[in-house]
């Protein structure tokens, strides 16, 4: 039972995701070009600038604001849900699925802890208005970082779902 509820909330993580995706691509519209993810990869403060004079020219800081709020919550959602899924499956057995569920686990630690920092770090910059050479510089080596821990960790819990469920139906078929 434990599983499904770790799984359960991993999967909400998912489908809270994508809420959050859909939510930040409304910052593109009108004449807005630069979205959330090329506020997350600039890495100098002035391109943090370019982006929030353009943001702000458009009318759409604050909705920026409230979508990286949004991203907040749902970094503790899904690397938590990642890291008690990943427990889970290193719990059940010896062998491939345990070292699987241990990848998960840590996959799902570190990416709650790069995607805090750089969202934090993002976040900094649009609450003063202004960019920051450090702040960016964060947010930007974090970037590739956070995304590497979260596509190990949403294949992770794939694939130690599949290899479950194939161990147990052989179980049950012995």
């Amino acid at each position: 039972m434990q599983e499904k509820v770790s799984v359960r909330f991993w999967l909400i993580g998912i489908v809270v995701f994508l809420g959050v995706m859909a939510a930040t691509a409304s910052v593109e519209q009108g004449g807005v070009t630069y979205g959330i993810v090329d506020h997350q990869a600039a890495a100098t403060a002035a391109m943090v600038n370019e982006i929030q004079t353009q943001w702000r020219e458009e009318g759409v800081r604050n909705f920026a604001i409230f979508a990286v709020i949004c991203d907040l919550g749902w970094i503790w959602i899904y690397a938590l849900g990642s890291y008690l899924a990943g427990r889970e499956f290193a719990a059940k057995r010896q062998g491939v699925l345990r070292v699987i569920g241990l990848v998960i686990a840590a996959s799902g630690m570190v990416f709650g802890i790069t995607d805090y920092v750089e969202t934090i770090s993002q976040f900094i910059q649009l609450l003063q208005d202004a960019g920051s050479d450090t702040l960016a510089g964060i947010a930007a080596f974090m970037q590739p970082i956070k995304s590497a821990a979260f596509v190990i960790a949403f294949i992770g819990v794939i694939i130690a779902l599949v290899m479950d469920r194939f161990a147990r139906r052989s179980i049950t078929s012995s």
